[in-house]
């Protein structure tokens, strides 16, 4: 289990990632062998496959010609054990592993993947449904998936549904692994990680931490700069107050709309920022009420959401 967090994590671009993701390859594949020979009862099915499909996926990664035919291969040996083995509830996980197929075989022929992040997105969030309905949500491997997921929905900008989801991860794994347990440190890191909100003031370039709105949201309270890549040394920051008007939001920031008079029916919704538009100036928020169209909304008519609302509710 040790080896297969570790390569999933793995940067195939960068060499020492590489080397080390091919290492732990060879690692999995030799233990493979070696517990198929001792008939080892914890090598099912579900775990074969995944170990399979993981290598298959850090091989795509590494992205040369002679690791995506590797990636292939991987990836339908795991598509084989799944429909030859796999029980009713494994099927979803074909799925996962055909769009994986499809990707590899695209980059193969030279074909570009459109939107390829959020292709990735449902993946993982395949993957992850799958060992919920496989091995329910108190398995580690589940827990450890269902992290990653969020991960990477943080890094897409869905900062909203990742929030939501390591909420439940950090319970759950708690309550079955205890608080001290690696996973669970794991998932709680990225939780207080995505609890940063995070803006720039007027032209700077430098993100400052948005702490909470005064004078009835008219301010807004900043402490920072927020450097890059090194730990925030509290003596080198300073707390001070800005007009609202004047912060822009980072990529992800989960916001409300408020004082909309054409669409004032969206005032109250949550959603992310995802992108701006440049055209209009306005931010491109996608609402959490999936029954509702992404809209482009000027800045002063939106407000940094700090604790997400229980999402009881939201109705």
């Amino acid at each position: 289990l040790a080896l297969l967090q570790r390569i999933v994590v793995l940067d195939g671009g960068k060499e020492a990632d590489r080397i080390e993701g091919e290492e732990i390859s060879s690692k999995m594949l030799s233990l493979i062998d070696e517990m198929e020979k001792n008939s080892d009862p914890s090598l099912d099915v579900l775990a074969l496959a995944t170990i399979y499909q993981e290598i298959g996926i850090f091989y795509y990664r590494v992205d040369t010609k002679q690791s995506l035919k590797k990636g292939k291969r991987c990836l339908e040996i795991s598509r084989d054990i799944v429909i030859t083995f796999g029980g009713r509830e494994l099927q979803c996980l074909v799925e996962a592993i055909k769009n994986n197929l499809a990707n590899v075989e695209a980059r193969l022929s030279g074909v570009s993947i459109p939107n390829e992040k959020e292709s990735d997105l449902s993946s993982i969030r395949a993957r992850y449904n799958c060992l919920l309905q496989a091995v329910g949500q108190n398995d580690i491997r589940t827990i450890e998936m269902g992290t990653l997921l969020a991960s990477k929905l943080f890094n897409a900008y869905h900062t909203i549904e990742a929030s939501r989801l390591l909420d439940r991860l950090v319970i759950i794994s708690c309550r079955v692994h205890g608080s001290y347990h690696k996973q669970t440190k794991i998932a709680e890191s990225w939780r207080q990680r995505l609890q940063l909100r995070c803006a720039f003031i007027g032209s700077e370039q430098q993100p400052y931490q948005a702490l909470r709105y005064e004078d009835d949201g008219d301010s807004c309270i900043v402490q920072g700069p927020v450097p890059k890549n090194v730990p925030r040394n509290d003596d080198d920051c300073q707390t001070f107050s800005v007009p609202s008007v004047e912060i822009s939001f980072s990529l992800g920031t989960p916001v409300m709309l408020h004082g909309l008079k054409k669409a004032a029916h969206l005032n109250g919704e949550i959603g992310d920022v995802r992108e701006y538009c440049k055209l209009s100036g306005r931010c491109v928020v996608h609402l959490e009420d999936k029954d509702l169209k992404p809209v482009k909304v000027k800045h002063e008519n939106l407000r940094i959401v700090f604790d997400l609302p229980d999402p009881k509710n939201l109705d």
